[in-house]
């Protein structure tokens, strides 16, 4: 998937319009894994970033992605106009949020909401909470 796609619409173009199992599933099929749809996830959230919508903004926010090798961490680094996502835990959280890849992938390209998906206990964030509401405004997701 990472060859192919260039920002989160082109994402959504392959991954859309479905369940998050079928959005799962699809991006594990292009990218080989659920951890190599993960690093290609994040690579375009550093793609996406628009740094004066963030403009203030510091902390490092971790990702617990459930999928179907287990829970992959992630961390997204956000600061002095900066942002740098990676694999592993983050050193000093701001936020921390639990959440399915599917359900990820469908957050991402706009297909679902984090109030929807709290609601419904499919994502939960511990930590600034107000922080990690702030987060998709940051970045060009449309």
């Amino acid at each position: 998937m990472e060859a192919r796609v260039k920002n989160i619409a082109e994402l959504r173009g392959l991954i859309g319009g479905g369940t998050a199992e079928e959005a799962e599933a699809k991006a594990v099929a292009l990218c080989g894994g659920p951890a190599e749809a993960l690093d290609t996830l994040f690579a375009l959230y550093q793609v996406a970033f628009v740094p004066e919508n963030a403009s203030g903004v510091q902390g490092e926010f971790q990702f617990n992605v459930t999928t179907t090798e287990g829970t992959q961490e992630y961390t997204v680094a956000v600061g002095d106009g900066k942002c740098q996502a990676r694999r592993g835990a983050a050193v000093s959280a701001t936020a921390v949020t639990t959440v399915g890849l599917g359900d990820l992938l469908l957050l991402s390209v706009g297909e679902a909401t984090g109030f929807h998906l709290s609601a419904e206990k499919r994502l939960i964030t511990e930590g600034d909470l107000g922080a990690a509401i702030g987060f998709k405004d940051w970045f060009k997701l449309a």
